[in-house]
């Protein structure tokens, strides 16, 4: 992918119309004609902890669940803003009030019309509970119905993020019934209905989730068009199996027990390639590996900044990226925040990237009085990557003094763990996936895994989120990012692309950063 220059990007970032015709999307997809029928089997790494979409951030419950389930709006080629259960969207003069007419005829699995409650109800849960949500709904003076097919969003200022933010795929503002939220409660959704070309039918931990084509779904008329437009069911049914040994992923894609698998480590690719029995994709960009540090506890590492710069300053990124990787055309080392592709990049604050200073970290960590408490790191062998890193992180850490307890667990006890207490953590190894407003970064959000709440961060990030002028955002974005590598957010080792594995009888994938299943049919 090549870089948007900020003219393009504020070309496209303006286009959120309607569900409209469009015919420039690339595709290198086999000329067949597309059918319906059969069975596709999907590769999930691990069991995703829930399929409620405002429930968590991590990616595992938008892998199945947006089948099922769709927002207000979604993600185009180029990253932009489009119409999915909109149909489009006005913004008032002053750029306080966003009007938002809904598509009529929207049926939910259970044969109801989606209408406005049900969006008001969906939208004020997700600003209530998501962090995503959250941060975006301290903007927002009310999201009330206006009638049966039409919502008002009015803010508390003129915001250049809002509507990405209703369009991010990660913690989805999914829209469910209005009964299925209130029967949720403050609690996750208890029965998984949605709108989507996929209807839930069972969940067996361990063994799969079975989604059946919804033959009711009600489809954008425009073509396919990034994460939007013309969704198709082709298929009967998907089933999503968890399969956390990366070996047995491989090998029943390559049998064809399997159809698709995620995750695949980028060492095998070269094989994989050349015996020719499967299709190797590469996905770029994808996610940044960082280490998660634990602002809320009470232990050292988010009570004294000199302890995490001390690790910051430790840190040698090329093995970390190695361990986990294996082939370096697979990683890459950058400080951006937000990926090279993007036209939010930028390199300020990154001298204090990839330091590999042994003895500046010795000093800062006698400078902290850190007395050799133990530094719980979380880590799972769900995900390999995650795994390996943590270990070549423990060994650089250990050699300038550190104490690292290295607690392996698998990954819905991680998720589990930091959701719930942060006095049980202090580390863990994640992804930071892509995000087209850098206000929805995981590592900014005083909502998300770490906490980082830091006045100066917040006072900045709360800048961002209310201006709307492009240029002036950028400037804001340089200084928000010079300070996270100041007072250390998050530890960034560097840009990841994963691997995925397609098995011979699929057609119609489309490899973006993000998987889907549906405009997916068999070949026989």
């Amino acid at each position: 992918m090549r870089k948007v220059n900020r003219r393009e990007f504020i070309k496209y970032s303006a286009i959120a119309g309607t569900c409209a015709a469009f015919s420039g999307f690339p595709t290198a997809l086999r000329a067949e004609t597309p059918k319906f029928g059969g069975t596709l089997r999907v590769a999930l790494p691990d069991n995703p902890p829930t399929l409620d979409t405002h429930w968590v951030t991590t990616y595992l419950v938008i892998d199945a669940a947006w089948h099922y389930v769709e927002p207000l709006f979604t993600l185009g080629e180029k990253f932009e803003v489009i119409p999915m259960l909109a149909d489009g969207h006005q913004v008032s003069p002053d750029g306080k009030v966003y009007t938002i007419p809904l598509r009529r005829g929207v049926l939910f699995h259970n044969g109801k019309e989606m209408t406005s409650e049900d969006v008001v109800a969906s939208i004020v849960r997700w600003g209530n509970h998501a962090q995503t949500g959250k941060q975006i709904f301290k903007l927002i003076e009310s999201f009330e119905a206006k009638d049966k097919y039409t919502v008002e969003a009015r803010l508390k200022s003129p915001s250049g993020a809002f509507l990405s933010f209703l369009a991010l795929p990660r913690q989805m503002a999914g829209i469910y019934p209005k009964e299925v939220v209130d029967a949720a409660g403050k609690g996750e959704i208890k029965e998984y209905i949605g709108t989507g070309p996929f209807r839930f039918v069972e969940w067996k931990p361990d063994q799969h989730i079975k989604m059946v084509r919804f033959d009711k779904y009600s489809a954008c008329s425009d073509p396919a068009r990034g994460y939007g437009g013309k969704k198709v069911p082709y298929v009967d049914e998907i089933r999503f199996i968890p399969v956390p040994d990366v070996a047995t992923r491989i090998a029943s894609v390559e049998s064809g027990d399997l159809d698709l698998g995620d995750w695949i480590p980028p060492d095998a690719y070269d094989r994989l390639k050349r015996e020719g029995r499967i299709e190797p994709l590469i996905v770029k960009p994808k996610e940044y590996l960082k280490a998660v540090l634990n602002h809320a506890g009470d232990g050292p590492v988010s009570t004294n900044r000199k302890v995490r710069q001390a690790m910051q300053a430790a840190i040698n990124c090329e093995p970390v990226m190695l361990a986990a990787f294996g082939n370096k055309n697979f990683y890459r080392l950058d400080p951006g925040l937000m990926f090279e592709e993007q036209v939010w990049w930028t390199d300020v604050g990154g001298e204090n990237y990839n330091q590999n200073n042994p003895e500046k970290a010795r000093r800062l960590l006698k400078e902290s009085g850190y007395n050799g408490e133990p530094i719980r790191w979380m880590c799972s062998q769900s995900f390999m990557w995650m795994y390996n890193s943590a270990l070549v992180s423990k060994q650089q850490l250990e050699k300038i003094g550190f104490n690292i307890d290295l607690q392996v667990y698998d990954w819905a006890t991680v998720v589990q763990r930091y959701t719930t207490d942060p006095k049980l953590w202090d580390v863990f190894m994640t992804g930071e996936g892509f995000n087209p407003d850098p206000t929805q970064l995981e590592v900014v959000s005083c909502y998300a895994e770490g906490k980082w709440c830091d006045p100066k961060k917040n006072e900045l990030l709360e800048k961002l989120s209310l201006e709307a002028d492009f240029e002036k955002r950028f400037a804001i974005w340089k200084d928000l990012q010079r300070w996270h590598y100041e007072d250390v957010g998050v530890i960034k080792m560097g840009d990841f692309f994963s691997m995925r594995i397609m098995g011979k009888r699929v057609r119609g994938f489309r490899n973006l950063v993000q998987p889907f299943e549906w405009n997916v049919w068999l070949a026989s």
